[in-house]
């Protein structure tokens, strides 16, 4: 912003040193001549693909299963989840085995 801002003053006629605006605007001088170094993260295809298959497959899998199913690191699983924003789906409740109560067939010790 501070750039642009020096940049049209300039192609106007009007000098003001890069130091006074960024003093004015109250921005460290730093930030101005900041350059993003790091590189986007990339995923390699020979993980996303059998993930991707996976999990299009069995959409209830979270990433320790899918992980645990293709012989993958957890951890690598996890990343290619979070850099490509896929998210489990979670079954519905209605398609879950219901757990039938049993009556105890327990006896006090003392009743042996």
């Amino acid at each position: 912003m501070i750039r642009t801002l020096h940049e049209g003053l300039l192609a106007d006629g009007i000098t003001v040193p890069l130091t006074k605006l960024c003093a004015w605007f109250g921005v460290p001088r730093r930030t101005v001549y900041y350059k993003p170094t790091k590189a986007a993260p990339k995923v390699d295809p020979r993980f996303a693909e059998p993930i991707k298959a996976m999990i299009e497959k069995e959409p209830s899998f979270g990433y320790r299963t899918v992980a645990w199913l293709l012989g993958f690191n957890k951890n690598t699983v996890q990343r290619v989840f979070q850099i490509k924003g896929w998210q489990v789906r979670k079954r519905p409740i209605g398609m879950r085995s219901r757990i039938e109560a049993v009556p105890s067939v327990a006896t006090a010790p003392n009743e042996r």
